[in-house]
């Protein structure tokens, strides 16, 4: 089945869409903000909508338009609740700060707090907060839970809000606490932590002194300054990361990059590296910058490992000659000049499929057979962020992004960016980001924001057809069983819900 109504209409450099590509868009005013009020922050959730209002120094939170406790000094992490209509958020009184949910204040006031977590499929929300100095506890429900400690971070819950992990600092040492437990080993920070999908295993990405490793379990792995996310099997089993390490040599740093899977190294590549004493585009030495990133086949010699349906690993590799290949388990594909997207598997997870690129191409390639290819500008590919598939692999859609020097050197997210859905590409905007992107199952009906469409103006495209431009876009997504598309939007003082109906 094709796709029922194509691209979007337009081109990146137009200033308005058409009266015909706007026409079967429906606003509807929600609210008005106050006159020479400034808005903050904007969050949606479930069809409802909630902001923070700046006016003479005072902020204030407004859900739909109605006002959400009092007036503060200051407020942070707004959060909306998935459960319908419920908005919470810290306000900050002269003598510190107030949970405020559902517009009512909580009785205890905080010196200092973390950004709150919801429940995952329940109702306990949870935070971290000190009642002063270094007396600090997690709050589940408001209600101090656990031990105390000098400080403690923000708390992370697991997929199916089952568990429920933070971390304590005493002294210099950081102890997380899973399950309101005391687990090993001490860290002396760490980057980023959670649970495995499936809830079974609970990882930290940590800082051992100028390296990384990751601790799953409290099993601790080989370290490297530089590592990549962690993936997890299906059946939640087994574990793999990517770690990159460097080598100084007299013309140039070899970089090499390793795979690892439940803690064993399983392979190790060697990537471009690195220029050596002396760089023409820095003047001084190069060196790999550390913590947690996505890794780059050509540059790191690995991508990211993951795992594929049957839990073989799955991840792209440099060969000596520079050209690169996805392997799937021991199954090597085509060479290509790089490897621009992750692989994804088809809903039956018979096919998969990534984006590679030769010279200036995109190319498709499904179950490592290389086939469509759409031609770059002269700013040439540079990455496929987003890519989906349905379910019977007959459709494909994904984000192109061509990217110029300032974009390489991670200045700015501006550049020019175009959806691909079965072969056809559609506008290039020449924008910050293509958000927001979703389908059916079938691919027969989508929709995505263009973020910084224009100056800092955000546009919507569904099925074919595009909005106006608007200061801000927020909740795009799917109701009435898919039957239409809503988003949020503000249009100068007036803040908009925007319904778009398939016919």
């Amino acid at each position: 089945m094709a796709l029922a109504a194509g691209l979007c209409r337009g081109q990146a450099t137009q200033d308005h869409p058409t009266a015909a590509s706007a026409g079967s868009f429906r606003e509807e005013v929600i609210a008005q903000l106050t006159p020479g009020s400034e808005v903050l922050e904007i969050t949606a959730c479930e069809g409802h909508l909630a902001w923070i209002e700046k006016q003479n120094g005072t902020h204030s939170v407004k859900l739909d338009g109605t006002p959400q406790g009092a007036g503060y000094k200051d407020v942070k992490f707004l959060v909306m609740c998935p459960s319908r209509g419920r908005v919470m958020f810290f306000g900050k009184r002269e003598s510190g700060w107030v949970f405020v949910a559902d517009g009512k204040e909580g009785s205890e006031e905080y010196t200092w707090t973390t950004a709150p977590a919801f429940q995952p499929k329940g109702t306990s929300l949870a935070f971290g907060a000190c009642i002063e100095k270094k007396k600090c506890h997690l709050y589940v429900d408001q209600k101090e839970a656990g031990p105390e400690f000098e400080l403690v971070s923000y708390p992370r819950y697991s997929r199916d809000g089952e568990h429920i992990a933070y971390f304590g600092k005493r002294g210099k040492d950081l102890t997380a606490v899973v399950d309101g437990k005391e687990a090993g080993p001490t860290v002396s920070g760490f980057y980023r932590f959670g649970f495995s999908p499936g809830g079974s295993h609970f990882y930290i990405a940590a800082v051992r002194g100028i390296m990384a490793t990751y601790v799953v379990d409290g099993n601790s792995g080989p370290v490297f300054p530089v590592i990549g996310p962690i993936a997890f099997s299906s059946e939640d089993d087994h574990y793999a990361y990517g770690g990159t390490s460097s080598q100084s040599g007299f013309k140039k740093q070899k970089v090499f990059g390793t795979v690892v899977e439940d803690g064993t190294v399983v392979a190790t590549h060697e990537g471009k590296g690195l220029t050596g004493s002396w760089s023409l585009l820095a003047g001084a030495q190069e060196s790999l910058a550390q913590g947690v990133r996505n890794l780059n086949p050509d540059f790191d010699g690995i991508s990211d490992p993951d795992f594929d349906p049957d839990g073989k690993l799955v991840y792209a590799v440099r060969r000596d000659k520079g050209e690169m290949i996805v392997l799937v388990g021991d199954k090597a594909g085509p060479g290509f000049d790089d490897i621009l997207s992750p692989v994804v598997f088809s809903g039956d997870s018979r096919h998969f499929v990534y984006i590679a690129r030769h010279g200036s191409d995109f190319v498709e390639v499904r179950d490592n057979v290389a086939g469509l290819t759409i031609p770059a500008g002269s700013r040439g590919p540079t990455m496929v962020p987003q890519i989906m598939m349905s379910k019977d692999a007959e459709h494909l859609a994904f984000e192109t992004v061509e990217g110029g020097n300032s974009f390489k050197a991670g200045k700015t997210t501006r550049a020019l960016r175009s959806l691909v859905i079965d072969g056809k590409e559609g506008p290039r905007y020449d924008a910050l980001a293509i958000a927001m992107l979703d389908a059916d199952k079938e691919l027969t009906h989508f929709f995505y924001a263009v973020i910084g469409a224009k100056g800092n103006q955000d546009l919507v495209c569904v099925n074919g057809q595009e909005s106006k431009l608007y200061n801000d876009v927020r909740g795009l997504r799917f109701v009435d069983h898919e039957k239409s598309v809503v988003f949020f939007a503000r249009d100068g003082q007036r803040i908009l819900r925007v319904t778009y109906q398939f016919p």
